[in-house]
């Protein structure tokens, strides 16, 4: 069995004092739910709920792990919303590096509302008419207008196709 599934189910009975009220805060049957507290009981080898048909309570050894567990389930849920924060508010450096013409014809239009949007990234836009190796200088975005030699760790993307004309 889930041991985060015994756990939460364990502090819910805690919580809330009863097995079928626990259960369903955590979309379990009333079954699954006592097969769950046993497989957390067998498997710590110690009694932490005494039941009878009235009521329901924990051992002293059920309080001190009670304690225990839901500091420990807190933790993981704060650690949990602050992954979820910082995938929905990305912060850091974005480094891009692209041709002159490119940089200034296509993103330097967008920098203004993607920085509104993202105010927590900061962008450096490294626009030269070389390229720039993209591993050593640490690039996170690499926008080419020709065929590149792709190393094994990059992802490459086609975004489009331009055409060229030689004039003079």
């Amino acid at each position: 069995m889930d041991r985060w599934t015994e756990i939460e189910l364990f502090v819910q009975v805690a919580e809330t004092g009863s097995m079928s009220r626990a259960a369903e805060a955590l979309n379990l049957s009333n079954a699954s739910a006592s097969r769950h507290l046993a497989a957390l009981e067998e498997r710590l080898g110690v009694r932490l709920v005494e039941r009878n048909t009235r009521r329901l309570y924990l051992t002293e050894t059920g309080q001190e792990f009670f304690q225990r567990a839901k500091g420990i389930l807190g933790d993981l849920r704060d650690a949990e919303s602050t992954v979820n924060a910082a995938a929905l508010n990305p912060t850091g450096v974005l480094r891009v590096t692209s041709s002159l013409s490119f940089a200034m014809h296509h993103i330097a239009p967008l920098l203004r509302e993607f920085t509104d949007r993202y105010p927590n990234v900061t962008v450096h836009v490294e626009s030269a008419n070389r390229y720039l190796d993209i591993i050593d200088n640490n690039i996170d975005v690499a926008i080419r207008t020709r065929e590149y030699e792709p190393d094994s760790n990059i992802t490459i993307r086609r975004l489009g196709e331009t055409r060229r004309i030689l004039a003079a």
